[in-house]
This record gives structure tokens, C-alpha cells and sequence, in this order.
């Protein structure tokens, strides 16, 4: 700032020394920029921003005693002094951009460490089972609370928590949306627990008192159990069920299991949910659906885990390949590139069970409602010749269950929304969006690569078309349940690039 002050000042002394009698370096700059990538209804998204200068300067000048040569030497140290404003301007934007960037792999790096230190200690951990349980209990947190289904969940709450919705009054919440989960620490030193802090974002519709309001809101949930536990296997994590029976959860207020019987304390077997922070709570409009804000993120560096390298090694002496390319390539062209595609065709068409098979339970779950509303105001969020540029690697996550693959995807189309008559209301058909996005990938540890194209049309497990899938995934023809990643890579997760943190 100082030295924006001093140039400033040296350019008014200046002028002042040969006597000008009307200097306005007239102009300055206009920007405009256009965006990229709508909020498709999975999170918000949001425009890219490309600023564009022009600048111009005139100059009234009086009859005093100025000279040819005198004004060119003015015009030369003017033009050095604006290169200096300018360069100092840039120094400045990258001086306060950097720390971010910093930060956030600082951070990512630390939740990496903390994280394969609590797979040290518990070598069944797996933070995409971990992911699914806590889907799971966000979702009945709100949709049993202030019903005596509340009980249900005992075990997986915290004493406080349990006598949370005791003097509500009554309401009810449904069409719960988790839009992200982001991991924000892991604590494995204390005495006797262990905890986990993560930052969810959601949104649900409140019914109180004959109204329904719909809120978006942000959370933080802190999660404890006792130090030396292993984790369940898949199908006791990855839904609410007894920690020692796995039936479906059904307990009484003191914990016991109405099945087994067996009295479930918190954290003894389990995760439970400790405390939990309402960060950010906002009223939604019918409209928002339609909003499309400015991309905020498409020109930052992809977030890449500090060692990527060292996990493609892993990754590829697990899977006995000669190399990383020898899986990336028909990995990004047959599933990622694929999937991409298809997906936002099927978005387009709001035919999102035509690709169920390719999607995680919670993601397929989360859009549907969005496309349900979509459907009731018969809007159409149209996705045209949508172009892939680029796919980039990411992150590469493998523990004892799942592997787990993260990639950045750049991408244009023409994205807009239109009523039932074809009337635009939000984005445009005639300016091309740029935009990016990170997807994860997600299958079960030991499947080896498909050495062929992978087909999205059929069950990857009997070959059957893939036109008979229920709303739970399981194949019409050889009931296998396809979306949990045991036969084939699975879509998991969408963030965008501005919320990404690794």
C-alpha cells in the first residue's frame, strides 16, 4: 500500500512539475467475463470469472511552457510508472492467493497423515464406509427427529443429542440432500477416544405448522468412539443397523437392541455422533434452482494429494500392471469420459434411473430429488454438446474395502434451463460454458482392470442389459446390487472446483 501511495504521489508531482492544466488520465479498465458450469442440482456450481481490460487516457493540455521533448519524456515515465502499478498489483493478487492454495494442501496433508495413522490402529477403517454411515445417520437424524423413531438411533448419539427434539415442538423433514462431506480432523492421541470432525453440507424441507420451507445449511459434526475398536465390516458400517447383530436399527431408549437384545453403549462398537454445529442456515426459493452464479474455481490448480505418485505405484502393484498408464488410459476413455457423458445426457433427459447403475446409493438419491422438482415445475436443465478437454488424476485412496480414484474433469456446453415451452429461464444457448469438475470413482479393493471396453449398458456382473435396475440398484435379471462397487467402478461423489479441498 505504501508503495502505491509514493508511485501515485511521484505521478502527481510530476505532472504538477510540467505544468499541465488539465491532466485526467481518463479511463481505467471494464472487465467482463463469462462463466462455466451451472448449478446442476448435485451442489452449487458457478461461473468462471475472465477479466478483460481496456484502458485508454486522455489529457487536455494548456499553452504553458511545454515542449515536444519535454512531454515525450513525461510520456515515457508515465508508461514506466503504470508497468510498475501493474506489476505490483500482480505481486500483490499472488502474494494473498498463495497461502490458500498452501493452506489447503498443508491441510489436505495433515488429514492424509491422521488418517493412515487410524488405519495403522484400525486396519478395517475405510473413510468410504466411514462416509456412507455418516450419510446414513444425518439422513434419520433429521427425518425421525421430534418422532418416536428417534429412539432408533440411541446408540449413535450422544446423551445430549438424544434429549435434542424432546421439547420441540413437532415438525417433520424430509427430501434430506447431502451435497458434500469434507473431512476437518482427526484425532487419534487422546487417553481413551478417538474422534473425527467433518463439515457437511446439506439441504432439507421443513414442515411446521401447515408450512414448508426448504433450508440449505452447513454443519460441523464431531464423531467419538473408544480408543483400539476395528470397524464393522461393509454391511454393519455402511447402514444403521446393531453393531452386534446387524439388524436393522430398532432400539429403545436405554440402547438395547430390539432384535438381539444386546445393549449397545455409545462408542464401545461403533462411531457415535458427540456434538454438532449449525455453521450457516439459509431459507431457499423455488428460483435458486434455476440460479447459475459465477464459477469461482475452474482457473486454480488441481488439489493434488502430496504423494500421488507414490499411491499410483501402489495402485498399479496391486492390480499387477507394467505401468500407470496401461490402466489410466482405458480408465479416463471407458469409465471417466464415459460416465461423464452419459450421466449428463441422462441428467438432460431427466431420466436418472438410466444410469442408476453407475451411481453411489447417496449420490443417485440426492439428484433424484432435485430432478423430482425439476419435474414438478417442468423445467429441463439442457446440457448441449457438452466436450471433455481434459482429465486429470487427483487423488488415489485404497484401503482394505474400496479403492477410491479422484480426478479432475474439464469440460463446455451449452447449459441452460427451459420451461415446459421452451422458454430460457437461466443460462444461455448460445454462450458456451467452460467449467471443471472433481469426481470420485469408487470399486472394491482386488478387482482387476477390464482388459475391454466397458459397457454401460449392461449389469457388469451377468451381462444383462442394464434397463431392469431398481431403485436400489439390483439388477432385474441376477439381483446383484450393483451400486455399491463389488462387480464395477461406481460414481461416488461430484464436488466442485471451488468447494474442493482434497
Amino acid at each position: 500500500m505504501k508503495a502505491m501511495v509514493f508511485i501515485w504521489l511521484l505521478l502527481l508531482s510530476l505532472m504538477t512539475c510540467f505544468n499541465f492544466a488539465e491532466a485526467r488520465p481518463g479511463g481505467g479498465h471494464s472487465s467482463s467475463g463469462h462463466s462455466s458450469s451451472s448449478s446442476h442440482s448435485h451442489s452449487s456450481s458457478s461461473f468462471s470469472y475472465r477479466p478483460s481490460f481496456s484502458n485508454g487516457a486522455s489529457h487536455s493540455m494548456g499553452s504553458g511552457n511545454s515542449n515536444p521533448a519535454t512531454l515525450f519524456v513525461v510520456l515515457v515515465i508515465l508508461v514506466i510508472i503504470i508497468v510498475i502499478i501493474f506489476k505490483y498489483q500482480n505481486a500483490t493478487q499472488s502474494f494473498v492467493a498463495a497461502p490458500t492454495i498452501i493452506n489447503k494442501a498443508r491441510q489436505q496433508s495433515t488429514i492424509k497423515q491422521a488418517l493412515d495413522l487410524l488405519k495403522q490402529n484400525d486396519p478395517n477403517f475405510s473413510a468410504i464406509i466411514f462416509i456412507d454411515f455418516v450419510h446414513s445417520l444425518y439422513t434419520k437424524y433429521y427425518g425421525y427427529s421430534t418422532h418416536p423413531e428417534y429412539s432408533y438411533i440411541s446408540p449413535f448419539l450422544s446423551t445430549e443429542l438424544q434429549q435434542h427434539f424432546e421439547k420441540a415442538a413437532l415438525w417433520t423433514v424430509n427430501e434430506i440432500v447431502i451435497n458434500g462431506i469434507q473431512w476437518e480432523s482427526i484425532s487419534t492421541q487422546g487417553m481413551d477416544t478417538e474422534s473425527i470432525s467433518l463439515v457437511i453440507d446439506a439441504n432439507y424441507t421443513l414442515h411446521q405448522q401447515n408450512k414448508a420451507t426448504r433450508y440449505a445449511v452447513t454443519e460441523r459434526w464431531l464423531f467419538y468412539r473408544q480408543k483400539g475398536l476395528l470397524s464393522a465390516e461393509p454391511d454393519k458400517m455402511q447402514t444403521l443397523c446393531c453393531p452386534q447383530c446387524g439388524a436393522p436399527a430398532h432400539f429403545t431408549d436405554s440402547g438395547e437392541c430390539g432384535h438381539c437384545g444386546t445393549v449397545i453403549n455409545k462408542g464401545e462398537k461403533q462411531w457415535y455422533l458427540g456434538k454438532r454445529v449449525v455453521l450457516r442456515a439459509t431459507a431457499l426459493a423455488a428460483s435458486d434452482l434455476v440460479a447459475y452464479a459465477e464459477e469461482q474455481g475452474t482457473q486454480r490448480l488441481t488439489i493434488k494429494q502430496d504423494d500421488l505418485a507414490e499411491q499410483m505405484q501402489c495402485f498399479i502393484q496391486q492390480q499387477s500392471l507394467p505401468d500407470w498408464d496401461s490402466f489410466w488410459r482405458p480408465f479416463a476413455d471407458d469409465i471417466v469420459k464415459a460416465y461423464f457423458l452419459s450421466i449428463y445426457e441422462h441428467w438432460s433427459k431427466r431420466d436418472w434411473q438410466g444410469v442408476r447403475h453407475l451411481l453411489s446409493d447417496r449420490l443417485y438419491e440426492a439428484n433424484s430429488f432435485w430432478l423430482a422438482l425439476y419435474a414438478e415445475h417442468d423445467w429441463h436443465n439442457r446440457l448441449d454438446d457438452i466436450t471433455i478437454s481434459q482429465v486429470v488424476p487427483a487423488k488415489i485412496d485404497l484401503d482394505k474395502y474400496y479403492e477410491a480414484i479422484t480426478v479432475r474433469i474439464f469440460a463446455s456446453c451449452f447449459d441452460y434451463t427451459e420451461d415446459s415451452n421452451g422458454k430460457i429461464i437461466g443460462g444461455s444457448k448460445r454462450n458456451r460454458r467452460s467449467y471443471s469438475e472433481y469426481w470420485t470413482f469408487v470399486r472394491r479393493t482386488g478387482k482387476a482392470a477390464h482388459t475391454s471396453t466397458y459397457s454401460l449398458t449392461s449389469c457388469p456382473q451377468c451381462g444383462a442389459p442394464a434397463d431392469n435396475m431398481g431403485q436400489t440398484a439390483e439388477c432385474g435379471y441376477c439381483g446383484s446390487k450393483i451400486s455399491t462397487g463389488e462387480f464395477s467402478w461406481v460414481l461416488f461423489l461430484i464436488m466442485q472446483d471451488d468447494v474442493y479441498e482434497g
